[in-house]
């Protein structure tokens, strides 16, 4: 039987737990545990596969090349191109273990939805990527959230889950 626990899992709780985060990683990891075990249906975006991509590459560049600054990032990156994909394939492993499994369920995006963002950008003061992921909440009826952002605090239709 699927859970009728049902969250949308921001970015950041995916990023806390793939790098180990010394004070998030562990209850980032505790609330996936619920996930693969179908304890909780997780709910993602493209728009969160994305950020959790982008950022992991980024971190293994900078742990590749000590530290670089954003502006330098693609010059960086496209001499360590494929180092820095493996997270991002370990990432995809991880998600596809989830998905295939029906616990984690990526929410298709819309020109609706985009139009919701909208609303929900005026609304609570969001930036277009949170206003995209609070619209997606709210077409798909997800009352929960999991992240770490507190800019969902001001979503009055959203109950979020900090970690920590």
């Amino acid at each position: 039987m699927k859970s009728t626990n049902q969250i949308f899992i921001d970015a950041n709780i995916f990023t806390y737990l793939l790098t180990d985060h010394p004070v998030y990683g562990r209850s980032c990891f505790e609330l996936m545990e619920k996930v693969e075990l179908g304890d909780t249906t997780g709910f993602i975006s493209p728009l969160v596969i994305d950020e959790v991509a982008y950022i992991l590459m980024i971190q293994k560049a900078r742990t590749i090349t000590g530290k670089m600054e954003i502006k330098n990032a693609k010059r960086v990156l496209a001499k360590i191109w494929n180092e820095c994909l493996e997270p991002v394939n370990e990432f995809y492993r991880y998600l596809d273990q989830l998905i295939s499994m029906g616990n984690l369920i990526v929410l298709n995006l819309d020109y609706s939805i985009s139009r919701i963002s909208l609303e929900c950008a005026r609304e609570y003061n969001l930036f277009p990527r949170d206003a995209l992921h609070a619209a997606c909440c709210k077409a798909y009826g997800i009352k929960k959230m999991a992240t770490n952002d507190g800019d969902f605090l001001r979503v009055e239709f959203l109950e979020i889950l900090r970690p920590g």
